[in-house]
């Protein structure tokens, strides 16, 4: 049963953040402007495939419906805040962000130990599980620039760049074979690894924990026509973070829990060899990318367009009405099933959406909260 401890291990440490950035799917970029415009956003977003959010830790129960393939739990924190004049942006935000892909076997067999029983027939399952999750905070540094008009306004593009420091890092991955049999019960032969800048172990050499990273990012919002308007926006085009002195285990499991040999005695023979190390670390964040292109009619307006965040895609369509008492919005989209609404208001905004109310048992939440000021 090792394996599969440490396989919901690998869940278990992923849902801690979860009790919650993504490419902009507004992508909402301003002209320069003299004025001092004061600007400050908090988004929280989670989307998983197999379980509700608030159960990825718990007992998977009825609730249970995993895709056949690949599952994901997908989540990201973000709140940022600074100023723009003059085309140019000062702040400071911070981010959490976490990725765990999981085959049909993996979440298929962490569904029956979660749920403290065995499968109802011999099985073999195929593991393979990857989380990567890391965590930080840092200033970002950008310029919005206005492009010559090409007839139906200006496109205005922005770059920004960001440093980070004393960022946290937890990745895991798990893989390997599970055979259950009735007559026989468990056959684990699997590997799992680990890097936790939490993690302390026995004998563990003293050294200073070290990490940075940077980004840059992009964003672009082309006029088509008086009516029609383009947006793309590439979050983390180029990155890296680097860790160093960072505490790793490998863990190499074979065991039959329980065998019967020839004369009906019980033969239990595990064996795990693991070492841990102190690594150096160098990783990208991954590229997180949003793309739309909007339609406007007088008060009307209609966007479709699509994100892509750690090899997912997200279709979505938007509607909106604007009047004197704001914009309201609503939205879909196709892959997550999440329904959303939103309002603005002059220098506010505000949007949630969910596949499921209550949102207790929500598998895709998301809300987000900006403002942005002109002095």
């Amino acid at each position: 049963m090792r394996l599969i401890s440490l396989l919901g291990a690998l869940l278990a440490a992923s849902g801690a953040a979860a009790q919650t950035s993504v490419a902009d799917s507004d992508i909402a970029l301003h002209a320069p402007s003299s004025a001092w415009q004061p600007y400050a956003k908090a988004q929280v977003w989670a989307v998983y495939d197999a379980v509700p959010i608030r159960e990825l830790g718990r007992d998977w129960g009825a609730n249970y419906a995993p895709h056949n393939g690949r599952n994901v739990f997908l989540q990201r924190d973000r709140v940022e805040f600074g100023v723009e004049k003059n085309g140019w942006r000062i702040g400071a935000e911070y981010r959490l962000e976490l990725s765990l892909e999981a085959n049909r076997d993996t979440v298929d067999m962490y569904h029956v130990y979660q749920s403290h029983k065995t499968p109802d027939k011999a099985r073999d399952f195929a593991a393979d599980a990857q989380s990567k999750q890391w965590a930080a905070a840092g200033a970002r540094v950008g310029r919005t620039f206005a492009l010559p008009d090409q007839g139906a306004g200006n496109p205005l593009l922005m770059v920004s760049a960001s440093v980070y420091g004393h960022a946290r890092n937890r990745d895991s991955g798990a893989s390997g074979t599970v055979s259950y049999k009735p007559d026989t019960a468990y056959r684990i032969d699997g590997t799992y690894a680990n890097s936790n800048t939490g993690y302390t172990y026995p004998f563990m050499p003293e050294a200073t924990q070290k990490s940075s990273g940077a980004s840059i990012s992009a964003a672009l919002q082309w006029p088509l026509s008086s009516q029609l308007t383009a947006n793309l926006a590439v979050n983390d085009l180029w990155s890296r973070m680097r860790w160093t002195n960072l505490p790793s285990l490998v863990k190499r499991i074979a065991s039959d829990v329980r065998t019967v040999d020839s004369d009906g005695y019980i033969n239990y023979k595990p064996k795990i060899v693991g070492q841990s190390s102190l690594i150096e670390r160098t990783s990208s964040i991954g590229a997180s990318t949003a793309l739309n292109l909007t339609y406007q009619v007088g008060q009307w307006a209609a966007r479709i367009g699509a994100q892509r965040i750690a090899g997912t895609t997200i279709p979505e369509v938007v509607g909106s009405y604007a009047s004197r008492w704001g914009t309201v919005s609503a939205s879909y989209d196709t892959r997550f099933k999440m329904m959303g609404l939103g309002y603005e208001h002059g220098p506010l905004r505000l949007r949630v959406r969910t596949d499921s109310l209550p949102f207790s048992e929500a598998r895709a939440f998301s809300l987000e909260t900006a403002m942005h000021f002109a002095l």
